[in-house]
């Protein structure tokens, strides 16, 4: 007779609120960034948020684009 063993793990990505997190960051590329900074890998980020290795490899390696405050026709405008 053998004995059947059922094996379960817990996952850190199946607890996480992907649509919560992301709404909190703003935008997906934002909380790549942010899961970015914490030390979480590409592919760790794909998983969590669900989306693909490709969208998080280009965020990442985009430079973020500065928004400079300034003086643009005789008013104060946001200039990207």
């Amino acid at each position: 007779m053998s004995k059947t063993q059922t094996v379960v793990t817990t996952n850190v990505e199946d607890s996480f609120d992907k649509v919560a997190f992301i709404k909190k960051h703003g935008t997906k590329s934002q909380a790549i960034r942010v899961l970015n900074s914490q030390g979480k890998t590409r592919t760790e980020i794909k998983n969590m948020l669900g989306i693909r290795y490709q969208h998080v490899r280009n965020v990442l390696i985009t430079p973020i684009k500065k928004m400079v405050v300034g003086r643009v026709g005789g008013e104060e405008d946001l200039v990207m």
